[in-house]
């Protein structure tokens, strides 16, 4: 600081209440003068020392993120999203995994508390299994929240997507469109973003006294790679028993890959989409516009959930919301 201070020639507390922003105001510097202590510390490489900023109740400017892991799609989408957002608000990234240990979260939570990160986020996308356990690492503290899906009542903050609104749109569009009789793939029904994804859809189709009932509904596909070949004829009996003995003329599908997987399957089975089945898929997964046909899906609001988050790990507040729903939106594209 003093380097830079005599760079610049001006005063050391002068450089500190531009590069540091202390003096509470107190000491007024021009802007031509604080552009050249700005110079003057980029040429000579300063950089704030963080740990005497913390010392001195100030923020750390970093966030920090906990995912299952990084190679999942959604994942990429909201650390890539996630980025975009804190650059916004001057902040910096910070990601831990938490599979298939939770050291990685349990580090962070040491660091929230010693003052080196302003706040946590923990990724609730396929991690429902580890929910007891990171409910007992959060409860209690400020500056914390789950973030995109819902598992459970506690009192962490979680900013959330509304399943039901994309849901809602989905079943409108159908309707709309003709269809008569829908039918659903998930690969598990245990979560409660699924259940509340199924009552939704149940509560739309009875507005026009259509219904989803256990016969229109397959779980399955756990664990099956959409690219591995010996799982063909097994989405293939799939979707012959949905379309050929329920009679379904939509495949709705728990995620954008099951989707691809479907597609695929009535290809091979000679039946076109959306002509005879339209089928629909969630997430809005990185590769669902690049589809042939492109994939009519329902997306998460990325942009505005992940505002939302940041926005509420920044309140003074000391009350945090117990939950902040953010509508999913249906991407009209052409297997619908």
């Amino acid at each position: 600081m003093k380097d830079v201070a005599e760079m610049a020639g001006v005063s050391r507390m002068a450089a500190s209440a531009v590069l540091m922003g202390t003096g509470n105001g107190r000491i007024r510097v021009s802007e031509e003068t604080a552009e050249a202590i700005r110079k003057a510390a980029k040429e000579l490489g300063y950089r704030p020392n963080i740990a005497a900023q913390q010392l001195a109740g100030k923020k750390s400017n970093v966030l920090a993120v906990v995912v299952r892991e990084t190679r999942n799609f959604l994942t990429q989408k909201v650390i890539a999203e996630l980025q975009s957002q804190a650059e916004g608000h001057g902040l910096r990234l910070l990601t831990a995994g938490s599979y298939p240990a939770l050291d990685g979260l349990e580090r962070l939570v040491q660091d929230l508390d010693a003052g080196w990160v302003d706040g946590v986020m923990y990724l609730a996308h396929e991690n429902d299994d580890q929910w007891d356990d990171v409910q007992k690492l959060l409860g209690g503290r400020q500056n914390v929240l789950t973030v995109l899906e819902d598992v459970g009542g506690s009192d962490v903050c979680r900013v959330i997507s509304d399943v039901r609104t994309g849901a809602f749109e989905t079943i409108e569009h159908l309707v709309s469109s003709g269809r008569k009789k829908v039918t659903l793939l998930t690969e598990q029904r245990e979560t409660l973003s699924i259940l509340d994804r199924i009552q939704a859809y149940r509560d739309a189709l009875a507005e026009h006294n259509m219904e989803l009932t256990e016969e229109q509904i397959v779980v399955d596909t756990k664990g099956w790679l959409v690219n591995d070949p010996t799982t063909y004829p097994r989405f293939d009996e799939i979707v012959e028993r949905l379309v050929k003995k329920v009679g379904g003329d939509v495949i709705l599908c728990d995620t954008d890959f099951n989707a691809v997987a479907v597609c695929r399957s009535l290809r091979r089975l000679n039946i076109s989409v959306p002509d005879e089945v339209a089928v629909v898929g969630w997430h809005d997964l990185q590769f669902s516009s690049l589809l042939d046909p492109p994939l009519t899906t329902v997306a998460h609001d990325l942009p505005g959930l992940l505002k939302a988050a940041i926005s509420v790990i920044q309140s003074e507040k000391a009350d945090m919301p117990a939950e902040l729903l953010i509508p999913t939106k249906l991407r009209i594209r052409h297997t619908s």
